[in-house]
Order: structure tokens, then C-alpha cells, then sequence
């Protein structure tokens, strides 16, 4: 702490940009919440799940999500570490173990948030046919950075004397938009219900980081720092971006902000689709998949781009002299800033949201339950961010639907998931985390979320009966049920008249 205070008193000229810097950083740290429905992704049961896969349909005919209250998101990632792991206790009081933090960070690591807000959602089942319409208001801040950072600021420069170092992938993705989507999803035969749903996107704010790449060279002889960097950061805000004479940036001022033309603000139009598959292997056996969020947003108003390219060389004071020593900071500030290029321009840019992609099975052990298992693969700012989730499935009473999980995220094992979900005529609710835990001690969490929402269904099947005759081939309800059988028959008379055909 006392070395960021040095430093903002070294500099205040620049103080604005390195405030503005620091809360972006706290956001991501502090409010960090990711996409994460691992459990969720299997309770096809509940409306809601058909936002993680636009295959799934319901039963009944008509689903009206409460407005605001539809399915809301609260999710915290953090790839390398929870916040106890940065301490160690001893005697009663608590101090920074900064070499447990180093063990646990790796090559890329990922800090996320996600809050995501169902304003209006509406469903409505026709036959082999499912059709939803849905507004959400989204919320997702990300931040990655490369390991060797931390590695840097831990051990300093010396033992890296003739060696590049490199800080590649220190990148940002954060975002704030609105998303009208329309979902439609068919089933396609007796084995396989296929969906698909188009999103337009209006975007609102948003900081994203382009190319991003430094490297620092220490001479073994003389110590001498060479420190060459590539970096781009966009953004759309209301803000100015202060420069001097010299076309260095001074600081960042903030005007005033008229709320109601911010979140109208249409402008920032984008587009995205997702692609959802379900598959009745055999009697026992169901497969799922889906790719969620394949597209991008334009941004147009309140536009600046930053650039920073150059290199420098710097002449150290001798051996022993760190990038942990304040003095030295300060002493490389100077060259760093008067030696790199720095342009602002006010360029339209795109930026691609992170695309997820679910891969599920479910084995029918018994009636009334089900083993899940679910790989959730997230690719972000072109990097494969996975984990793996099993699960036990019940459903009791036909209405009310359970989950019990466990979860490798983030690389932990301790995440314990817990579903609940009550679907019948009437009110719907849903609430689920794919780590209970985390909600207990969230100190001691790499990864917290909660998923929970409120709607009503109507023209429900009102017994075994009816549920028989509005059911579909999907349907858990049809085994010995001789829609399946009309199904396959209608197929595989289809595929002999054909190869009767080729053999005429």
C-alpha cells in the first residue's frame, strides 16, 4: 500500500487515469461474477434452463416469466485464487502470504463478473414447436493477465537477468448492454429436438482491450532494462481524455451523464446466435449441446482509442535493484511514458462476446433419477477456459425438481452445487448455485454464483393423461408410449423407400 501511495503522489498529473484504472481493476476483483450454469445446464424441467440451450421446450403451453424477476444471475469467477488463500493466520492475526498467491497463479488468469437481469420473457408451445421471446439486461466484466506479472512484481527483475520476459494477454473485456432475443426449437424426429435463437444487441458501455503485448530484458552485465510494448485499449463512455502539447495523456474528465439517453442508447447495435442440440441416445441415455453467444456489438458513440506502442532502454543502478524496490518504480516512470507513442483517435470497433459451449449427457439410473454429466468450455479473449460437473437428478411429485452437483471450476475441487426448482401450474420458481459453499464462506470461494426467478405456466397437462396426449418424443413421460413407435416406424419406412429407390 505504501508503494501505490508513492506512486500516486509521484504522479499527479496522471492521478485521474490511474484512479480510473484501479476502480475498473476493484470491479473485476471485488464484483467479479462468470458465466457459470453447470448445474443448471440439466434441469431441463424448468423454463429457464432454455436460455443455456434453445433446444429445451417445456410441457406446457405457455410460460410468463414475473417482469424483472424472470431469472436473474449473480456469478463470481476467479481462476487463481480465493481471497483467504492471499492471507495465512497466525496467533490471532492475519498477514499477505504473497508466496501461497504466487503458487496458484498460472500462465493466463482470469478474473470475471456477470450479473445478468430477465426484464420480460415469454414461452409458448405449439405441438412439435417451442417459441420464446425474452429482454435481458447484461452486465459482464472480465479482466485476464499473464502469470509472469505477478512473477515479476514477486521475485523483481534479478533473477531474470538475460532472459525476455513477456506479459502477453493482460486484456480486458467489459461490458454492459441490452438483449432482445426470439428462440425457436423443433422436434426434428423421434431421437433429436434441435433450436436456434437470434439476439440483437444494443450495446451501452464497454472497455475493450485489443492487442496487448510487453516484454522486459534485463542485460546480465550491466543490468540495463530494454522494455518494448504493443497495447490498445477502446472504450465507449462519456469521458474526455485529457493530452498536453506533446500528445501524452494527462488524465481522464467525466462529463455530465444524462441516465435516461444512456440506457436508450441504441446505437451500438450488435447481433448474436445460439445453437442448441438434444439427443434421445436410447431409452436411458439423453445428450445435449449448445453454443451460446456467438456475435459481436459495434460501438459508435462516445468512442476513444488509445494506442501505446514503443520501446526504451533504461539504465539501472546495479545489482540487487528490483521492480519490488518504490525508488526504482518511480525512477523508470519518466522514460516510460516520454518513450512510448501515445495516440487517442475516436474509431468505431467491434468487440466479440465470449462464446460458451455446453456439452451434457444424462443417464436415466432410475425412475426418478438421473447422473448428469456436463463440460462447460468458455473461449475468452481466444483462450479455452473449462471445468466439469456430475450431478444426481430427481424429480418428485412431478413438480418439484432437484439437483445435487459437484464441480471442478477454477481450478478447485471444493464447489458443491444445490438446485431446487418447483414447476407446475401456476407460480414457477428456480433457485441454484454451482457452489453452495462458496454462499457459506465466500472468502474461502474461487467461484460464487446464484441463479433464481419467478414465473407462471399455463395450459399445464393437468394429469398422466393429458400429459400423454400434449407430450412429444423428448418427453420422459413417453417410454412405452406409442408415439415412439409411430416415430421410428414413420423413419424407417422413409430410409427403405429410399433404398428401394437406389436399387431400382
Amino acid at each position: 500500500m505504501s508503494l501505490f501511495l508513492s506512486i500516486m503522489r509521484k504522479f499527479p498529473q496522471k492521478r485521474e487515469s490511474v484512479i480510473l484504472i484501479i476502480i475498473v481493476f476493484l470491479l473485476s476483483f471485488f464484483s467479479s461474477y462468470s458465466q457459470q450454469n453447470n448445474t443448471f445446464y440439466l434441469m431441463h424441467d424448468v423454463p429457464q434452463s432454455n436460455l443455456l440451450n434453445p433446444a429445451i421446450q417445456i410441457k406446457c403451453k405457455w410460460y410468463v416469466a414475473i417482469p424483472v424477476l424472470g431469472s436473474t444471475q449473480l456469478n463470481y469467477s476467479n481462476s487463481a485464487f480465493s481471497f483467504n488463500e492471499l492471507f495465512t493466520t497466525s496467533g490471532g492475526s492475519s498477514s499477505l502470504d504473497i508466496g501461497s498467491f504466487y503458487e496458484n497463479i498460472k500462465k493466463t488468469n482470469l478474473v470475471s463478473t456477470e450479473l445478468h437481469l430477465d426484464l420480460i420473457s415469454i414461452g409458448y408451445r405449439r405441438n412439435d414447436y417451442y417459441i420464446n421471446f425474452n429482454i435481458a439486461e447484461k452486465v459482464n466484466i472480465g479482466l485476464t493477465y499473464p502469470g509472469s506479472i505477478m512473477e515479476l512484481v514477486w521475485k523483481g527483475n534479478t533473477p531474470f537477468l538475460g532472459e525476455t520476459v513477456e506479459f502477453n494477454n493482460l486484456r480486458t473485456h467489459s461490458v454492459y448492454y441490452r438483449e432482445y432475443s426470439l428462440g425457436v426449437s423443433k422436434v426434428w424426429d423421434a431421437y433429436n429436438i434441435l433450436g436456434v435463437r437470434a439476439k440483437l444487441l444494443f450495446g451501452k458501455a464497454g472497455i475493450y482491450s485489443g492487442k496487448s503485448e510487453m516484454s522486459l530484458y534485463t542485460d546480465p552485465n550491466t543490468f540495463n532494462l530494454e522494455v518494448e510494448g504493443d497495447i490498445n485499449i477502446n472504450s465507449s463512455f462519456p469521458m474526455t481524455i485529457d493530452q498536453n502539447a506533446d500528445g501524452n495523456i494527462t488524465g481522464i474528465s467525466m462529463g455530465d451523464i444524462d441516465y435516461v439517453s444512456f440506457l436508450m442508447n441504441g446505437k451500438n447495435k450488435g447481433f448474436a446466435l445460439d445453437l442448441g442440440w438434444i439427443h434421445k441416445y436410447n431409452e436411458d441415455i439423453t445428450l445435449s449441446a449448445s453454443i451460446l453467444d456467438l456475435g459481436f456489438i459495434r460501438w459508435q458513440t462516445d468512442v476513444n482509442n488509445i494506442k501505446l506502442t514503443g520501446s526504451f532502454d533504461y539504465s539501472g543502478v546495479g545489482f540487487g535493484t528490483g521492480f519490488n524496490n518504490a525508488g526504482y518504480i518511480l525512477d523508470i516512470r519518466d522514460s516510460l511514458f516520454n518513450s512510448y507513442e501515445q495516440t487517442v483517435t475516436q474509431d468505431k470497433y467491434y468487440s466479440w462476446l465470449p462464446t460458451q459451449i455446453y456439452l451434457g449427457g444424462m443417464y436415466q439410473y432410475r425412475p426418478k433419477l438421473g447422473i448428469g454429466v456436463v463440460n462447460r468450455n468458455m473461449i475468452y479473449r481466444n483462450k479455452l477456459h473449462s471445468s466439469l460437473t456430475l450431478s444426481a437428478n430427481t424429480t418428485v411429485w412431478n413438480k418439484l425438481s432437484a439437483s445435487l452437483s459437484w464441480s471442478y471450476l477454477n481450478n478447485t475441487y471444493k464447489n458443491i452445487g444445490l438446485g431446487l426448482a418447483w414447476h407446475n401450474r401456476g407460480l414457477q420458481f428456480h433457485m441454484v448455485s454451482d457452489n453452495v459453499l462458496g454462499i457459506i464462506k465466500p472468502l474461502d470461494a474461487r467461484n460464487l454464483n446464484l441463479r433464481f426467478g419467478f414465473g407462471v405456466l399455463f395450459g399445464c397437462p393437468k394429469n398422466k393423461e393429458e400429459e400423454m396426449k400434449m407430450s412429444n418424443e423428448y418427453s420422459s413421460m413417453n417410454k412405452g408410449n406409442c408415439y415412439w413407435a409411430k416415430k421410428m416406424d414413420k423413419n424407417y419406412k422413409k430410409i427403405k423407400k429410399k433404398k428401394d429407390k437406389r436399387k431400382r
